[in-house]
């Protein structure tokens, strides 16, 4: 019983100490009520259909790798909800994060774009009017709601995505507030 218990408390240490960056951490701040995830959520609006990592790609994955599932290719070009992490950012990119299905956070500097972000994670980008304001890094889990767009993408960051998630104007403003 002893030896479990060490072996579950070594793997639960590694398990967190695999997720933090390898300089430090990237300061993050609470997220918005609105978009903050703190317990059941309720059904989706009427035209969104819900999401999960877990259901972007074909189980179990096959000996050519992974291979989109039809949920999500049926879901190409219609509104979506996902719930995941914000990946925290040395320097994000103005109108755009990306969203996690674990608590990721990436470094410029070391790693570049060969990163260690999950495959499922997918860009998410806001709405024109406020593309310009750079978003800020927010802690906890997140409701997001968009167009889900599959393809390849070069992205400002200079990575290339497969997967993105296209924020209306009142969604992006919860993100990118103006400058008052």
């Amino acid at each position: 019983m002893r030896r479990s218990l060490l072996t579950l408390s070594l793997v639960g240490w590694l398990s967190a100490a695999s997720l933090c960056w390898a300089h430090g951490t990237v300061a993050t701040q609470a997220a918005p009520r609105t978009i903050a995830v703190s317990g059941p959520l309720a059904a989706p609006p009427p035209g969104v259909t819900d999401l999960k990592f877990r259901e972007m790609f074909q189980l179990p994955i096959g000996p050519k790798g992974l291979a989109l599932s039809d949920k999500l290719r049926q879901l190409d070009g219609k509104p979506v909800r996902m719930v995941g992490y914000m990946v925290a950012q040395e320097s994000a990119s103005a109108g755009e994060f990306i969203l996690s299905p674990l608590p990721v956070e990436i470094g410029d500097e070391d790693e570049s774009l060969s990163d260690d972000l999950p495959a499922s994670s997918i860009f998410v980008h806001l709405a024109p009017e406020a593309a310009v304001r750079t978003v800020p890094n927010l802690g906890g889990l997140l409701r997001v709601t968009g167009t889900l767009r599959i393809g390849v993408h070069d992205e400002p960051d200079g990575r290339v995505s497969s997967f993105r998630l296209e924020l209306d104007e009142p969604t992006s403003q919860t993100f990118a507030p103006s400058a008052r």
